[in-house]
């Protein structure tokens, strides 16, 4: 009896668990925000916007970015945007002005930028 071979094409199924980490780390980061429970924003109200915007983003992801992916790997330039751009407050806040508590920010938004880069420069070249 012949057994199934795994599939060797792991790149788009990890892609889409990262997309999808990133889509839950957005609600959850929301969830905060609108709850007043985090301390990136100064006043409750600003909360309220990021935490909007944080669940902008995770439906963006989950609705257009994810079921498409597969077929067109330049939409991966909507999370890798994303998550340069925040990168690059975190550090302007952890370094410039000191605040340690970005530096969980910082190690996640490096390690997901660092893991786009890769999966966009694999699904280029095919």
């Amino acid at each position: 009896m012949i057994q199934p071979q795994p599939s060797k094409d792991w790149v788009p199924t990890a892609l889409t668990v990262v997309l999808y980490f990133q889509a839950a780390l957005a609600i959850f980061v929301g969830f905060a925000s609108v709850l007043g429970m985090n301390s990136f924003a100064h006043t409750l109200e600003d909360g309220r916007r990021l935490g909007v915007g944080f669940w902008a983003f995770a439906v963006m992801l989950v609705a257009l970015v994810i079921p498409q992916v597969r077929g067109n790997y330049l939409l991966l330039i909507v999370p890798l945007a994303w998550t340069a751009f925040h990168l690059a407050g975190s550090l302007f806040e952890f370094l410039v002005k000191g605040d340690t508590a970005f530096i969980p920010p910082v190690i996640i938004e490096s390690v997901l930028l660092i893991a786009y880069g890769f999966f966009f420069g694999v699904l280029s070249r095919r």
